[in-house]
């Protein structure tokens, strides 16, 4: 077997989220590949991917001197399961990399396989997914797991479970943590105008799906519980379930608090920077997180975080968190007063800041990641 040349490799991704998907996973495949190519930029990039919409999210995977993108020659439902490996047998990369939690089968054997583990969310709490769901995820993702030369776990929480629920062995695991996107450590940016949103100057905040293991009614319930000199407003910035937001919407009834919260969806990052930069702290009680990437977001832009004490919370947010049990309201209003204490509050934003500057940086991760990839192929 030829040795690959390690100045110059051909890596190849699974670039169907990065290209179709506008939140989470869409979001870390976006980063990750950016910051390889930006870091390492001798390597060849070759991105894969049924479809490739070309909006300002994507637009930068268009520079023919950085990427090469494949998109499929005719659509197929089992792209990600098979279809795809003749167009990636057919370069040969030296590395396939399967940005969230699947591997083709027939990648040609010299192409060592590596695949990013998020969460095992659907294992843990398994009454949260249909059983078709549950069931289609655990039969592809387990088989992925096995297959791999390599797993990457984005938290030790997530490799954690992957040692747990699919008896994956400590060797071919690696923790390799997510960064957010490189505008969110800078400190200039070109945000909307916040008096357009009707913002207030000062909130707490919440960002992420509207689902119920993220928790937002309990800030509700602990909202209510607050005296009124820690009240500020609570902007909310997600969507998600119906039937839950609409819980949420009669428990804000209840407590007559109409005036108090602000609901948006669909911000991009550039306007997500300045409401970082304008809030009081992010409030994010989840109970199960594979990362938990609004952590680092709040924390790069200087601002504390009241998170859980559960999952892989504690690993992203680190000494500038504020660890609650997510399942008491309590805990989380008294997380709030606590920060109404200055030293306090300034000790947490800037040992927050600087641990996802030494952790989270895109030249850390990246070089994190490309070491891993020299282990593998040179095992």
């Amino acid at each position: 077997m030829n040795t690959p040349d390690l100045s110059s490799l051909h890596l190849a991704f699974d670039a169907k989220r990065l290209f179709n998907n506008h939140t989470g996973l869409g979001n870390y495949s976006r980063t990750l590949v950016r910051n390889l190519q930006s870091c390492f930029p001798k390597h060849q990039y070759h991105l894969f991917t049924p479809q490739a919409p070309i909006n300002k999210e994507t637009e930068y995977f268009f520079d023919e001197s950085k990427f090469t993108v494949h998109v499929s020659k005719q659509w197929n439902p089992l792209w990600r399961i098979w279809a795809v490996s003749d167009q990636i047998n057919e370069i040969r990369p030296d590395i396939f990399h399967g940005l969230s939690h699947e591997i083709p089968f027939g990648i040609d054997s010299s192409t060592k396989k590596i695949v990013t583990f998020h969460d095992l969310i659907y294992e843990k709490y398994p009454e949260q997914f249909g059983i078709w769901d549950r069931n289609l995820y655990h039969l592809k993702y387990r088989n992925s797991a096995r297959r791999a030369d390599h797993i990457v776990a984005i938290s030790q929480s997530t490799a954690s479970d992957l040692e747990l629920y699919y008896d994956a062995p400590k060797h071919k695991l690696s923790v390799v943590y997510q960064s957010c996107n490189a505008a969110f450590l800078t400190d200039n940016h070109e945000g909307d105008d916040m008096k357009q949103l009707n913002f207030p100057k000062d909130f707490y905040l919440y960002v992420g799906s509207i689902i119920e293991r993220k928790g937002l009614l309990q800030i509700i319930l602990a909202y209510a519980k607050l005296n009124e000199r820690y009240r500020k407003p609570l902007v909310v910035i997600g969507s998600g379930d119906q039937s839950y937001i609409k819980k949420v919407n009669d428990l804000i009834a209840y407590y007559r608090l109409g005036n108090h919260v602000l609901f948006l969806k669909n911000v991009n990052n550039q306007d997500l920077i300045s409401i970082y930069d304008k809030c009081f702290c992010l409030i994010y009680p989840s109970i199960y997180e594979g990362f938990g990437i609004p952590i680092i977001e709040s924390l790069a832009r200087k601002k504390p975080v009241i998170t859980s004490n559960l999952s892989s919370l504690p690993e992203a947010a680190g000494p500038g968190g504020l660890l609650i049990n997510p399942y008491d309201p309590n805990e989380i209003a008294f997380a709030l007063e606590q920060l109404h204490h200055e030293d306090y509050y300034q000790n947490l934003a800037m040992q927050g800041n600087n641990y996802v500057v030494n952790h989270f940086s895109k030249e850390t991760t990246a070089h994190q990641l490309m070491t891993v990839y020299h282990s593998v192929l040179n095992s």
